[in-house]
């Protein structure tokens, strides 16, 4: 795909310039169109559809975003996934934890997206993006449980609401017969 490699660059924050901005796989270029090539012999569909030229950019710009950088996945959380069996989790529990909450592999990679927004784009498309991504953090709590630290650029923890199990059963996740270690 055909990039305006020096303005998308110039546009990431300093600490993510050099990184590998080629992340289109599966896409190409007709005129403002960017194509997605089709399924197994299906038809090319558009998977997106600029208005411009600049539009074009900012839309690579934003989609590079989402994997450059380098995500943070240093918290400890309370909870950690060991395995399943018939169907249910087992998990770990760490006595001493930064997140009350079952790990998240979603939180380092949507904290690094949202950094990198923050950088380049206008404060209102990056708080529309803040707002989404904090929507799909909360999907399964019934009281949302994340927030976002704007001063710090950060997922934050807002109650001690737990997961629920799926949209059928609406208990906490974590049954106490289901921690199999505690780890200090």
């Amino acid at each position: 795909m055909k990039l305006d490699e020096k303005w998308i660059r110039a546009h990431l924050p300093e600490d993510c310039r050099n990184d590998d901005i080629d992340v289109f796989s599966g896409l190409y270029l007709d005129g403002l169109k960017v194509m997605s090539y089709g399924e197994r012999g299906n038809p090319d569909e558009v998977y997106y559809e600029a208005k411009d030229e600049e539009d074009l950019r900012w839309w690579q710009l934003d989609h590079i975003c989402r994997f450059v950088g380098k995500a943070d996945p240093s918290g400890t959380w309370r909870w950690y996934r060991d395995h399943a069996e018939n169907g249910q989790w087992y998990y770990i529990e760490h006595r001493h934890y930064d997140y009350n909450a079952i790990e998240d592999s979603r939180l380092p990679g949507f904290e690094r997206y949202l950094r990198n927004l923050k950088y380049a784009f206008p404060e209102d498309y990056w708080k529309k993006r803040v707002e989404k991504y904090t929507g799909l953090m909360n999907r399964w709590y019934l009281i949302p449980h994340w927030g976002y630290d704007y001063e710090n650029l950060r997922f934050i923890e807002i109650s001690d609401s737990r997961e629920y199990t799926s949209d059928f059963d609406k208990s906490d996740e974590i049954k106490p017969e289901t921690v199999i270690r505690i780890v200090d």
